[in-house]
């Protein structure tokens, strides 16, 4: 392997995102993490689609899916989240996808949020240890 391949595996890491938001470090929208987004029905076809576009297409064709999952998504494959705000920014401009309307009063159901609870200590049963022991797990 030569100088040239090591250098385009290290030193490229955050000239992708840079590409990927022209530059922008900011959205034009304000996109909170739960704010849920779909594929318009009448949506223009979209040629210039790179993977992280494709990956957010696909991800919204399958119903609404909020910003925070697609972040989730997006950051596995090393997209920080102000690059996957500004990309969903981009193609709600450019009339790909839709905002969808919020229900009011929706995740504040006491029942649903004691379930989610309930699995997330089922989930981390040290959580709460790790938690009061000053950031390490009680032994």
């Amino acid at each position: 392997m030569g100088a040239k391949e090591v250098w385009l595996r290290t030193d490229t890491a955050d000239v992708r995102p840079y590409g990927l938001t022209g530059g922008r470090t900011e959205p034009a929208l304000p996109l909170p993490p739960g704010t849920l987004l779909t594929v318009r029905a009448e949506a223009k076809p979209f040629t210039a689609a790179g993977p992280e576009s494709t990956t957010v297409l696909r991800l919204c064709a399958q119903g609404p899916c909020s910003v925070a999952e697609i972040v989730g998504v997006l950051r596995e494959c090393g997209v920080p989240v102000l690059a996957v705000k500004v990309l969903l920014s981009d193609l709600i401009d450019a009339g790909i996808l839709d905002l969808v309307a919020a229900v009011p009063g929706a995740g504040s159901d006491p029942a649903l949020l004691r379930q989610v609870l309930n699995g997330m200590r089922n989930a981390w049963p040290d959580a709460r240890s790790y938690v009061s022991g000053g950031g390490h797990a009680a032994a």
